[in-house]
């Protein structure tokens, strides 16, 4: 009789699964922002598959969740998606934890290993790293741990090396690094160098806005036109082309600043300015603004969109007085002069006794159509003469108040105070930083339990962010001063020369009025530049009066 051999029937993975004790397992993804490392989507699917391919095949896993970190360094573990995962460990959600590697987790040996070794084991978490060949629940795991942790610390510092080296080395030569302004794209010369052309669709645009800009066209009505024309913005440019990704997209419209930013670039004459800031990406540091003396400033680095007397006509603001003919009034208020009440534009029209800004809609459409008055020029321009020396005489006070506390030794400079107040939250942050180091020693040794070593760890965190933040903002605010202060001494020497002028001149309203609204009742809105520069720098002054 013929043996008949007894084979138990083969069980799925997910029967076996139910007949065990199953993890609740997280599936931690992380891209690097290095950029010696792969960052398009597809390597990141590609490592989150290998990963859930990896839990599926496992009798004891099934997946809670997958926590996915894009284009965040390994050097900082201040990210969303990690943050989410510890919120659901501490919660008790997850009890496993599954890496591609190591430094996946992160590349900070001493925090990585705080975790690994410490934090994880307390809270009972099991945790996996696939290609490092490491499982928590196995035995003889520590050694590896402490090693491969070094190695990945050790590599984000020689990353981070070799990219500022490769970096400096670039902005040394003058290569384009990142993206470059609206109106350029980089291309590979026969050298395989990194140059600037021109991007002709919106170079075409950059030169339509300094060409209105000369005329005298004000931004507000570049800016319009644009929008009215459905020109894409440089953010939206951009996106269309490739040049950034969509979440990068800030601005759907043509602003004033946008269209003020294109014309104060130099890089248009073919100026090219290079290490204006600066980031280490080991240790994660924040990007950083670097002093005028360490910038790389290359002349005729590209070719220019617009020649250089234009743009420094536009910068000057200088328009062309066209003389009268005989019996016509010039209109120094053109562009800058519109109806308050329907938006329409506002030109001069002769009536019987005198000439009158008369709105253009009211004109064509009748009375019925615009509650807009004609207005005598003659008196358009008292009131903007009146408004002018009323702003010189303002600033000439101040002027006088401020050489008083000049003269006031015990007064200290607004910069000063702000560069006391940076340095003190540098050393706070110093010494805090200093504790936070010392404190996974001291729970190595036992001195501090689980408990008290996060809460105090969380603490410093959130004190030494509170003071980064704190830093930034005397630093901006320094800064803001010192620009108010450059532009307010440069409008001290153009207004002293206006100072007791009894006639209004196209140079006054070239350099003070920015725009002039007619509302019914033959009302007045006069609109002067550097307003907010003035008041701004009232303000301070008035802090440094105080002080």
């Amino acid at each position: 009789m013929a043996r008949k051999s007894r084979t138990q029937p083969k069980q799925s993975t997910d029967t076996l699964k139910a007949l065990s004790k199953v993890y609740k397992t997280a599936i931690y993804v992380r891209l690097s922002a290095e950029k010696d490392e792969t960052r398009d989507r597809k390597t990141l699917i590609n490592q989150r598959n290998l990963i859930k391919n990896f839990v599926d095949q496992q009798m004891d896993m099934e997946v809670y969740d997958i926590y996915m970190d894009d284009e965040i360094s390994g050097t900082t573990f201040d990210r969303p998606e990690f943050e989410r995962m510890m919120s659901d460990m501490r919660a008790g959600r997850i009890n496993c934890i599954v890496v591609k590697d190591l430094s996946r987790l992160g590349r900070d040996y001493i925090e990585t290993g705080n975790l690994v070794e410490r934090v994880f084991p307390m809270m009972n978490i099991r945790f996996v790293a696939i290609t490092d060949n490491y499982d928590s629940s196995k035995k003889d795991a520590d050694l590896m741990v402490a090693v491969t942790n070094i190695a990945n610390d050790l590599y984000a510092k020689d990353i981070s090396k070799k990219i500022s080296s490769s970096k400096q080395e670039a902005m040394e030569k003058g290569i384009p690094t990142g993206n470059v302004a609206y109106g350029y794209k980089v291309v590979f010369n026969e050298n395989k160098v990194k140059v600037m052309v021109e991007d002709k669709e919106a170079a075409d645009v950059v030169r339509w806005i300094f060409n209105e800009a000369e005329k005298g066209t004000l931004h507000s009505v570049i800016a319009a036109e644009l929008n009215a024309k459905h020109i894409l913005t440089p953010a939206q440019y951009k996106v269309r082309h490739n040049i950034e990704k969509l979440e990068k997209l800030r601005g759907v419209k043509w602003t004033v600043d946008t269209i003020s930013r294109i014309l104060k670039n130099a890089v248009y004459i073919g100026r090219y300015v290079t290490g204006k800031d600066r980031v280490c990406l080991y240790r994660h540091e924040k990007r950083h603004t670097t002093n005028k003396d360490e910038w790389y400033v290359f002349e005729n680095h590209h070719i220019a969109l617009i020649a250089k007397e234009q743009f420094y006509a536009v910068q000057k603001n200088k328009r062309k007085v066209i003389k009268p003919a005989k019996n016509q009034t010039v209109n120094m208020l053109k562009g800058k002069i519109i109806c308050g009440c329907c938006g329409s534009s506002i030109h001069i029209h002769p009536e019987k006794h005198a000439k009158v800004y008369l709105c253009t809609h009211r004109k064509r459409y009748g009375k019925d159509s615009c509650n807009c008055l004609p207005v005598k020029v003659d008196d358009v321009y008292a009131a903007v003469l009146a408004v002018i020396k009323e702003q010189i005489q303002v600033f000439v006070d101040r002027e006088m108040i401020l050489k008083e506390h000049h003269n006031d030794s015990r007064v200290i400079r607004q910069e000063q105070v702000y560069t006391e107040a940076v340095n003190k939250c540098v050393k706070e942050m110093d010494r805090l930083m200093e504790l936070k180091s010392g404190l996974y020693a001291d729970y190595t040794e036992e001195l501090l339990d689980e408990k008290e070593y996060l809460q105090l760890n969380r603490e410093y965190s959130q004190r030494i962010e509170k003071l980064k933040i704190q830093a930034d903002e005397y630093r901006q605010a320094a800064s803001q001063y010192e620009s108010t202060e450059k532009t307010v001494a440069q409008l001290k020497a153009e207004m002293l020369r206006f100072k007791g002028k009894r006639k209004l001149t196209q140079e006054m309203v070239d350099l003070f009025v920015a725009q002039v609204r007619i509302y019914e009742n033959k009302n007045l809105e006069i609109v002067l530049n550097y307003e907010d520069e003035l008041k701004k720098f009232a303000e301070l002054n008035m802090e440094r009066e105080a002080g």
